[in-house]
């Protein structure tokens, strides 16, 4: 099966997109404000891409994966799970990548998700994923979520990626790709996305 995993030279990274009925976490202002919406406009092949990024979804695993990303020339030290579509729709998915971590633990793994939102999964998710060192999965959250749902993440160590109001920025780290323009950063940056530590960012609105 031909390797859906693409190096996006935005952020000079390995990445993998899934379909966007994966999105099942998703709140209306993701669904409102998605840059995607554009580009299924202007690529209606994307329908096309989205079976074929589901299709290799289902066959990825671990060795797998590891396999692939042996065979790339380009930096492999980082990897984003999903530029679009959401890695952890359901269990299954958080066993699955769980295993593709677990199995490559030289890489470090961005995962931004709305997967919190789902109160069982996000137990799940606290469990089997925050623990590994390779993980820097953040709540994906947007002007829609509450202070208390907010306050809830952090105080159970959730990093948190904030994206729709430029007006507020108080309390978080400003993303040096959107807002300073520095495309690539996401591969050396240490004090955002791929902080050891918990952390607030913020990414313009594109």
């Amino acid at each position: 099966m031909q390797s859906e995993i693409v190096f996006n030279k935005g952020i000079r990274l390995f990445a993998l997109d899934r379909s966007h009925t994966s999105c099942v976490h998703r709140t209306e202002f993701c669904r409102s404000n998605c840059y995607n919406r554009k580009l299924y406009r202007i690529y209606p092949n994307m329908h096309q891409k989205d079976i074929r990024n589901e299709q290799f979804w289902d066959a990825l695993d671990g060795n797998m994966f590891r396999r692939i990303m042996g065979r790339k020339k380009l930096y492999t030290g980082r990897f984003r799970f999903c530029t679009r579509g959401e890695a952890f729709s359901n269990f299954h998915d958080v066993e699955k990548v769980k295993n593709i971590l677990v199995e490559n633990p030289e890489i470090l793994f961005w995962i931004p998700t709305r997967a919190w939102r789902d109160k069982d999964l996000r137990v799940y998710l606290q469990t089997e994923i925050q623990p590994l060192r390779n993980n820097r999965m953040m709540a994906s959250i947007d002007p829609t979520n509450t202070e208390d749902e907010i306050r809830e993440l952090k105080e159970d160590k959730w990093s948190t990626l904030f994206f729709g109001d430029d007006e507020d920025t108080k309390g978080r780290v400003l993303c040096p790709k959107t807002w300073a323009k520095w495309d690539g950063y996401c591969q050396v940056c240490g004090g955002g996305c791929f902080s050891r530590r918990r952390v607030d960012v913020h990414l313009k609105k594109h």
